[in-house]
């Protein structure tokens, strides 16, 4: 009799901790569902060289949602981050950080002049500043690296195995708040190869 009750004391303990589990399942299946990050992906992810530096191109699709053009069509500066990681792949032990680097591009709308201000961190040309007045343009040199400098050649060693990693990010500048739910983030995005 003893160990029937407490069978069913226990049922009753799962019973209660049920609800919480569920709302805990939903909302992880909430968060990583494509809905919440606004559907954006990152394209196109190539790996080069040139110069004597390992280069990576990229491009992200779907982050101008019909929020993220409102927000921008009316002014509000947006940043857009990119976070890349190169590791050394190594066997039967930890891989090895080589290098860790963001780039940060910024676009704002004047909208008097009618026309979009981007500055991309990374770039090194004078000025710093490209205006663009067509939409779609501004939109491609928002979204898009091309020839970003990761680590010089001379840092890889020939014949092993590396692995590039690269994310994206938009999150909304609090000072700004416009209530629209445009902040998303990409997945991880990796190409493996050997030098």
């Amino acid at each position: 009799m003893f160990i029937r009750m407490q069978f069913l004391f226990d049922q009753n303990a799962i019973q209660k901790r049920r609800p919480a589990g569920c709302l805990v399942f939903f909302v992880l299946i909430l968060t990583t569902s494509p809905a919440f990050s606004g559907g954006a992906e990152l394209t196109n992810l190539t790996v080069r060289n040139s110069n004597g530096e390992l280069q990576v191109d990229l491009m992200i699709k779907g982050i101008f949602t019909e929020e993220m053009k409102a927000v921008v069509s009316k002014g509000i500066p947006t940043s857009l981050t990119f976070l890349i990681l190169l590791y050394e792949v190594r066997d039967y032990w930890f891989d090895g950080k080589m290098v860790s680097k963001t780039a940060v591009h910024d676009i704002k709308f004047d909208v008097l002049k009618k026309e979009y201000r981007i500055q991309r961190s990374w770039e090194k040309r004078s000025p710093s500043i490209i205006i663009i007045k067509d939409f779609k343009k501004a939109q491609s040199c928002f979204s898009e690296i091309k020839g970003f400098d990761v680590i010089p050649l001379k840092r890889l060693k020939k014949g092993k195995h590396y692995q590039l990693g690269v994310k994206s990010e938009i999150i909304e500048n609090k000072v700004h708040f416009t209530g629209f739910p445009w902040e998303f983030e990409t997945d991880w995005y990796t190409i493996n190869f050997i030098y």
